[in-house]
């Protein structure tokens, strides 16, 4: 009898080794409720089903898009005018009260120029530089709208886009719009021969210089008629089309403008329509062009190209901002005040005698409502038509504000408690630390008997006192509070003692915007110069809500406004010289930077405040 001896226990744990074992499959989960519903009828579709419920609503979707695209515009690509949209263009600017005081290249009709009435020249650079395949594609390029899809830039486009783009659609680069471009381009080519798309574009193109079409481009640049283009200017005229700012040769670059023109003409060579010969003797002929026009009538220029800018930053786009807002025909509502303007003007003009006597050469103004932060006047410089400063606006050039800097800190310092207007400060020469010596602008510090109390201080734009106010209160506090009022120019680390004084640099128009917080209650608005936007179609498309925030305490507004309205403690050294005649309540602060170079005077009352 054979014996089966048993395995010790202490080897049993090594009998399977080296043996083969399957794993242990567990059951997978499946989702419960109506996801575990959702993902079992998608397990049970075949492959095809599958590809159909994905593909389907895509495919649906650009079925869609440009039916409803065209159910949209179909009145618009059936009516010629509103295909060009080249009347009703420009802005109308008006004040609050609907004066208008700014109107540019508002052609209420302008004549459709036929083909057989423009240069032959003209019609070959265009083609040659933006489609030379306009009588042969059917309104759009394949390999443009795939460029665009994977680059998102555009250019290339056909002549027929070019004209559905400018008039129908947005200047938006992205695979959505070409793909719109794409079937309207197709409809306006069964809608239109390819000369009457080809007239229509010549007639509603932008070339700059407010022309839309190229009877006001002939015009504008060279005073003729279409028919009468040379080839040189035709060339110079297309070459300004991909940037008309940039490019113009009247208020652009005239380089830019004849590298561009040199652009076409190397086309038009290569397209067959003009030899190289032609091509050298074209670029050898010097052009004369129409002067800029460098006047402005409006009674608000520097406001009104402020507003323009607004604009174009808004609703202009990256590219062709300027134009784009031209074809709206907006007319905005803004919130001057033209007799307000006039007024303002018009004090300027009387003292520029008396600037100039005292070495001044030029003057600026900007009166706000601190109660709705909105600007109802604002003159940039006193002559805009000067030719050496007339265009620069003054009210926005970030120059040092010398004393009238003082009450911003100032105001913070009585705000927080750090000081009271019966706070007595030291008014003796010392060093402040690393050789900051200040003296007083008049330097008569040991007259006043050594001290000053912040009301005397402040009134008698004292620099000593003031320098300990900020040392005391801290420079980081002092930018700080210059921040919170709206003066980002000034930034933290940039400054020292000195900044006391008002050597950093701000605008005059956040300076006046930070003293609306004062005359407002400490509340300050936006500062706003558009109330209302209407496009050509009279569809309101902004209207403003002012916004506001608590820039200063309501008892630190009270109580700067009430030391800077104190007339007899500033006329122990003003004088009347800065006191409003009659019986009102006006706070005021002036200030002189280094060697008299700029003069800044603020006041304000609860209704307006003047810069």
């Amino acid at each position: 009898m054979m014996q089966i001896r048993k395995q010790p226990s202490r080897l049993s744990r090594y009998a399977n080794v080296g043996r083969k074992t399957s794993p242990v499959r567990r059951p997978r989960r499946q989702p419960t409720g109506k996801f575990g519903k959702i993902i079992a009828w998608w397990q049970g579709l075949s492959r095809k089903q599958k590809v159909a419920v994905v593909a389907g609503p895509i495919v649906a979707v650009l079925v869609i898009i440009p039916i409803v695209t065209y159910l949209l515009l179909a009145n618009d690509i059936r009516d010629v005018e509103r295909l060009m949209n080249r009347n009703n263009t420009g802005i109308v600017l008006k004040d609050k009260n609907g004066k208008t005081f700014y109107s540019i290249g508002r052609a209420e009709k302008r004549n459709i120029v036929k083909l057989d009435q423009i240069s032959v020249h003209m019609k070959d650079a265009l083609l040659a530089s933006e489609d030379k395949d306009f009588y042969k594609h059917s309104g759009f390029n394949v390999f443009s709208i795939l460029r665009a899809a994977v680059t998102r830039h555009g250019g290339g486009s056909t002549i027929t886009q070019q004209l559905v783009k400018n008039t129908l659609l947005s200047d938006e680069h992205s695979l959505m719009r070409k793909y719109q471009e794409f079937f309207m381009s197709i409809a306006v080519e069964q809608n239109y021969s390819k000369d009457e798309i080809l007239d229509m574009y010549l007639n509603s193109v932008y070339f700059g210089e407010n022309a839309f079409g190229i009877e006001d481009a002939a015009k504008t640049y060279f005073n003729k008629a279409p028919k009468d283009l040379t080839l040189a200017e035709s060339a110079m005229l297309v070459g300004v089309l991909p940037a008309p700012s940039s490019y113009s040769p009247i208020s652009g670059s005239v380089e830019y403008a004849k590298e561009r023109q040199k652009t076409v003409l190397s086309r038009m060579v290569k397209e067959g329509y003009i030899t190289e010969a032609q091509k050298t003797e074209t670029l050898a002929q010097e052009l004369t062009y129409a002067p800029p026009s460098t006047q402005n009538n409006s009674v608000a220029p520097h406001f009104a190209e402020m507003v323009i800018k607004q604009l174009v930053d808004k609703y202009g786009g990256e590219k062709k901002g300027y134009e784009k807002i031209m074809r709206f025909g907006y007319q905005v509502k803004t919130t001057l005040d033209v007799d307000a303007q006039n007024t303002l003007k018009s004090n300027i003009d009387k003292q520029m005698a008396h600037i100039s006597r005292m070495g001044g050469s030029n003057a600026s103004g900007i009166v706000i409502d601190p109660t709705t932060g909105e600007i109802r006047a604002l003159v940039g410089s006193a002559d805009y038509n000067n030719e050496k400063w007339g265009k620069v606006n003054m009210v926005t050039a970030k120059r040092q504000p010398g004393s009238s800097f003082k009450p911003i800190y100032y105001a913070a310092a009585l705000a927080d408690g750090a000081i009271t207007p019966a706070t007595i400060l030291q008014d003796k020469v010392k060093d402040f630390g690393g050789g900051y010596v200040p003296r007083d602008a008049d330097r008569s510090e040991s007259s006043r008997g050594g001290s000053a109390t912040v009301r005397q201080a402040l009134n008698w734009s004292l620099n000593i006192p003031s320098v300990e106010v900020m040392q005391t209160y801290g420079i980081s506090r002092s930018v700080t509070a210059a921040n919170n009022l709206g003066i980002s120019s000034i930034k933290k680390g940039d400054h020292g003692l000195s900044l006391a004084l008002g050597s950093a640099e701000a605008s005059l128009a956040d300076m006046t915007h930070a003293y609306a917080a004062f005359a407002n209650g400490g509340k300050q608005y936006d500062t706003a110069s558009i109330s209302q936007i209407d496009d050509k179609f009279a569809k309101t498309v902004f209207k403003h809500e002012g916004k506001s925030k608590q820039a200063i305490s309501a008892q630190g507004a009270y109580l700067i406004s009430d030391i800077l309205s104190d007339r007899t403690t500033r006329a122990r050294i003003f004088g009347s010289s800065i006191t409003v005649n009659g019986n009102h309540t006006v706070a005021v602060k002036t200030g002189t930077t280094n060697d008299n170079r700029d003069a800044w005077t603020i006041g304000y009352n609860p209704q307006y405040v003047v810069g």
